[in-house]
């Protein structure tokens, strides 16, 4: 059991530690903005999608008037290595941005139990199929609806962007925290374009049919995914997979740090390929130069949820007193008055049955269950 907990803390570790990363990559990219603004804003507005804001705030007066915002950040694999499906949104991150407070990030762990609104009948499903059965504006509105705090920008980035990242600077090199071999057409071992990668060493063979193997000393895009997807050979599972993935946005930071490589009308229309956002360039730009302080550290706000196995599946439950605890922070950040978190599970708790076992986890460590209730 002890073990169990470790490795989902490493594994909740790695990904903060990935997705700092990326954040870090985002903030640099909207300050550049303010220097070549002319130069890339007709790429970037490209990745520009306007949504029906359900129940939200009108997000086009919140940057102006300087108010704290919210934002949404959802990562997909679509297109990933010739996958064209809509995927699930397998990293959900609920930011904060504020002028006085900085940068909070709360990370939704994805395998979050919930009950989607509207499609209750489904329950159970975890949080990152959301977007999966419905679109980004219903999956901002349950993500508001569960957390009971407005959610007000959205950015959706597909990994296949990734690819397009690595080829763009000329490829990377990285040494492999283990030995492992991976096809991209199974995911397995065996199959065709198979890679061969080896601890320790930055050195790997690739195969198109499987069989002939060729060594490379540097990663294209291609490469870089097979590297950064592999998760059944790996002993440490997710957080091994995660692991890498830094291993790769590290390098490509590293290898990237010269602006006009990156921010270029070239690079940013590949961007815009690979990303969808409601934050317009002049949005973007107003957070570069009016948001952003270098000075203010980016806080990370942790999620205790309690792993649960429910008909053979395992998920993750939200407490409802951590539930609570999470709307406070967020609603803090965001300058506004203190409220009860959203309903339980996310849904209409009329329309779909709470097991025992999870409404234990649900109401651990409070006075009764009729009390948390009150919050529906």
């Amino acid at each position: 059991m002890n073990n169990r907990m470790d490795r989902h803390r490493q594994h909740k570790r790695g990904r903060w530690i990935a997705l700092g990363v990326v954040i870090a990559c985002l903030l640099g990219i909207f300050y550049g903005l303010n220097t070549i603004y002319r130069s890339v804003s007709s790429s970037l507005s490209d990745s520009y999608t306007k949504i029906h804001e359900k129940g939200g705030r009108p997000a086009d007066a919140i940057i102006r008037k300087g108010q704290p915002i919210s934002i949404l950040l959802m990562g997909t694999d679509t297109g990933a290595l010739d996958r064209t499906d809509k995927g699930r949104t397998d990293t959900m991150m609920l930011i904060t941005v504020s002028k006085t407070k900085g940068i909070h990030l709360v990370s939704i762990p994805r395998d979050t139990m919930i009950a989607i609104p509207g499609l209750e009948s489904t329950f159970p499903q975890k949080i990152n199929s959301v977007y999966t059965f419905t679109n980004v504006s219903d999956t901002m509105s349950t993500i508001s609806k569960y957390l009971n705090v407005p959610v007000d920008y959205f950015a959706l980035v597909n990994m296949g962007g990734l690819e397009k990242l690595v080829d763009q600077i000329g490829g990377i090199t990285v040494e492999s925290p283990l030995s492992f071999t991976f096809s991209t057409d199974t995911s397995h071992e065996t199959g065709k374009n198979l890679y061969q990668f080896y601890k320790g060493k930055t050195t790997f063979r690739y195969a198109k049919d499987g069989v002939h193997f060729k060594t490379y000393h540097k990663m294209n895009g291609k490469a870089a995914l097979a590297f950064t997807r592999m998760r059944y050979e790996d002993p440490r599972g997710d957080y091994g997979r995660t692991e890498r993935q830094r291993l790769v946005i590290a390098q490509l930071v590293k290898q990237a740090k010269n602006p006009a490589l990156l921010l270029n009308k070239t690079f940013m229309s590949s961007i815009s390929k690979n990303l969808r956002t409601n934050l317009t360039t002049k949005d973007m730009l107003s957070l570069a130069t009016e948001y952003y302080n270098p000075k203010k550290k980016v806080k990370a706000i942790s999620v205790n949820e309690t792993s649960l196995w429910y008909e053979g599946i395992s998920f993750q439950v939200m407490p409802r007193l951590e539930q609570q605890r999470v709307t406070n922070e967020l609603r803090s950040d965001l300058s506004l008055t203190h409220a009860t978190t959203g309903p339980v599970l996310a849904g209409n708790p009329d329309k779909f049955t709470i097991p025992q076992a999870v409404s234990q986890v649900l109401y651990a460590n409070t006075s009764s269950n009729s009390q948390a209730a009150t919050s529906n």
